[in-house]
């Protein structure tokens, strides 16, 4: 099996509102793609995230999700900007659960251990 990861741009997620941003993302891992956020998701939408996915995990098909996020350290001033902007700057990692071994954070790294060798879900008769 082939790995997808995923960038996708705060622009592109701008234009969504919350709930097409969590049908987005969840479509996404339904397909065993690994996402990159290029901005962090507010307690609001995380915590709709995970409600969605509690409700539609399939035990043949779909697992549910794993996801990190990393926060930007920044000045006040960049606060400020970001909340007068609208702007969530950092970036969130969203994956299906079937592929994220681990996430683990250092002092000044990200790693992700991901599996490929997903068993095929059975055929149901």
């Amino acid at each position: 099996m082939d790995l997808q990861l995923d960038f996708v741009s705060s622009e592109t997620l701008e234009s969504k509102t919350k709930i097409e941003k969590i049908n987005f993302i969840i479509g996404k891992i339904k397909e065993n793609v690994i996402l990159i956020l290029e901005e962090t998701l507010d307690p609001i939408e995380e915590a709709e995230l995970i409600e969605t996915t509690m409700r539609e995990i399939d035990t043949e098909n779909f697992h549910g999700i794993e996801f990190y996020r990393i926060d930007h350290e920044s000045t006040l001033r960049d606060k400020i900007a970001g909340y007068i902007s609208g702007r969530k700057t950092g970036l969130t990692i969203v994956g299906p659960t079937r592929l994220i071994e681990a996430i683990k954070r250092g002092p000044d790294y990200i790693s992700m251990f991901a599996k490929l060798d997903i068993p095929k879900s059975k055929k149901k008769k």
